[in-house]
Parts: structure tokens; sequence; C-alpha cells
């Protein structure tokens, strides 16, 4: 195609959507019953859906019913993805009401799975694998490719790629959250509801 075109042919990175919210299987994350269309967008708009945290997932299934490749499968109200079935087409980061889903590249190493504004203590009220926001994991990162964007934990993964895994997923083992910043992987790993709050998040609250 290059040759015919007479243009430079480059190379194509392979992209994976990925959820940033932190939720994952937690079952008891309504605060009221919705009545209406179970839709992410109709129901966002009655006090950012019927989820605890306003920025969290709302669980309705949109981005699901968006994506041609039945990539992703509603887990508990939790959208996963199959990064063997996503070909990044990005109809699911359309549609998603609130922002939560990004393209990343499918090689990439750590994700951050929250989405969250709220302060610190609001937000481990509410989900015990929140975003504290502590800037743990920015200062833990040797490639400088974690940092704080308009307010959310955001990770460059061409920083990261780039710098390679000689960082011994630094960012991952500084964050005080039980899953906050996870390995990427298939499945998000899910949250321990027991958890008791550690004397590290004590210190970041």
């Amino acid at each position: 195609m290059a040759k015919i075109t007479g243009k430079e042919m480059g190379a194509v990175e392979d992209m994976v959507a990925v959820v940033h919210c932190a939720r994952s299987q937690r079952g008891d994350y309504k605060k009221y019953d919705y009545i209406g269309y179970g839709v992410c967008s109709g129901a966002n708009l009655a006090f950012a859906g019927p989820t605890d945290c306003q920025f969290g997932c709302v669980g309705f299934g949109e981005c699901a019913g968006a994506c041609l490749f039945e990539a992703i499968t509603m887990v508990n109200d939790f959208p996963v993805v199959d990064p063997e079935l996503c070909v990044g087409c990005g109809n699911c980061v359309k549609t998603c009401p609130k922002g939560l889903i990004s393209l990343i590249p499918k090689n990439s190493r750590a994700v951050v799975r929250c989405s969250s504004l709220d302060a610190s203590k609001v937000t481990h009220a509410i989900c015990s694998s929140g975003c504290l926001h502590c800037m743990s994991c920015v200062r833990a990162c040797p490639a400088e490719a974690v940092a704080l964007v308009d307010g959310v934990m955001r990770i460059d993964q061409g920083r990261c790629l780039s710098y390679g895994p000689s960082c011994d997923e630094a960012c991952i083992k500084a964050c005080f959250m039980v899953h906050a910043i996870q390995p990427f992987c298939k499945h998000p790993l899910f949250q321990n509801e027991d958890k008791e709050t550690t004397q590290q998040e004590a210190l970041a609250l």
C-alpha cells in the first residue's frame, strides 16, 4: 500500500481497551435503585448513575453493546475486556459517558484502575481499591511515566515501555491501595472487601 500511495510505511501498534475503574466485582456499590432505560448514558444523567462512586462505572454495559467483536463481557455489572478479542477500534471509548475507557498498547505493563476525583478519605470510604492521589507511584517511577493529569493518575505508556521492565513494577509496589495500579492483564485484579486499613494507608489518609 505504501508503494502504491507513495507514502512512507510506518509501524502500527496493537491497542486494547482498558477500563479505568477499580470497582471490579464489588457487589455493594448501589446508592439507589435506578428506574429507567438500562443504558449508562441515560442513568448517568441521574446523579451520575446508581453507583456509590460518582466517577465509577455505571455498570449497564453500554460499552459491551457497542463492541462489534464481543470483546467486553459484563461480570457482576462490570465490563471486563478480553485483549485477545479486542481490536482497539475505540467504539467503547466513545460510548462510555464518563470517559472511563481508553486505548493502551497491548504490551503495556501497568494500568491505573481508578478515575476518582474525590478527596482521599471520601474515595477510601467508598472503595477499598480507589486511588488516594498520594503520589507515591509518581515518586517511585524511575521513568517519570506516572503523573497526575486533570486530577487523575495516568501512565504515559510510551515512557513506561521505553524504559523497559528494569523498574521491577516500582509504581505498583509503591501503591498503598489494593489494586489502584496493577499489572495489565486479561482480567482486573479483584479487591478484598475485608481488607483492613494498613499503616501506610492510614498515613496517606
